[in-house]
């Protein structure tokens, strides 16, 4: 099992390790976090192109209040890959002058500094609500996408959850991870950005709507891919 930024909390939750109320008891606390100071502006995410083989630790180095949100993986040709800046709006249009016209792109649509330190607000009014939820080792291993790394405990969960906020998050760690666990087929709950999954050695089916579940049973019989079975001889 694994998700991405928000899909990882989902990802835990389908895994057994939190229950589905505890998740929506979140999910409504975080709909009552206050705005963060505002004594440094608002906050904004931009898309940035970089060559595949630049680390983004790196091309940051130095750079005031911007901060790594995620890294998209490869784009195009593959020689480069996307990655989404956070920070605040006006050190994202000072950092985006050093480049060409265009290159970097600051949303106009989100005003919160995604998955960087700027989201510390979010994890301190949340922590109370993480405290009192109960997490569980979870039933099959949950892929990060924070680092490339399988989760199996429920302290490793809890975590995810905790550093959900201000923690960047990674397609290529979440898909690398998932490789390593020898994933013959992938299948995508809900709706994905088309291409997150398009440098994957695996096959992607996507399940959309109740429509598509006998499609990706079908994607099953056709990779000849074994189910295992449990104790009880059910197959899952």
């Amino acid at each position: 099992m694994c998700g991405l930024s928000f899909g990882a909390l989902v990802g835990a939750t389908l895994a057994g390790a939190v229950g589905r109320q505890d998740l929506f008891t979140l999910l409504m606390r975080l709909r009552e976090v206050p705005p963060p100071a505002a004594d440094n502006g608002p906050q904004a995410v931009a898309m940035l192109r970089i060559p595949y083989d630049t680390a983004a630790d790196d091309l940051l180095a130095g750079v005031p209040d911007v901060y790594l949100s995620a890294d998209l993986g490869k784009v195009g040709t593959g020689q480069e890959r996307m990655v989404l800046l956070g920070g605040y709006r006006s050190a994202l249009q000072e950092f985006g002058a050093g480049f060409p016209a265009g290159a970097l792109h600051v949303s106009d649509d989100h005003g919160a500094a995604f998955h960087s330190p700027l989201q510390q607000h979010i994890s301190d009014y949340l922590e109370p609500t993480l405290e009192a939820m109960a997490f569980h080792d979870p039933r099959v291993p949950v892929h990060s996408c924070m680092e490339r790394k399988a989760l199996t405990t429920a302290e490793e969960i809890r975590d995810l959850f905790r550093r959900n906020p201000t923690a960047p998050v990674s397609v290529p760690h979440m898909i690398g991870g998932l490789e390593d666990g020898g994933i013959e087929l992938g299948l995508v709950l809900g709706p994905a950005a088309f291409g997150t999954f398009q440098n994957a050695e695996f096959p992607v089916v996507h399940v959309e709507s109740p429509d598509h579940v006998f499609e990706a049973m079908t994607a099953v019989y056709d990779f000849g891919i074994e189910l295992p079975s449990t104790e009880a001889g059910v197959t899952q």
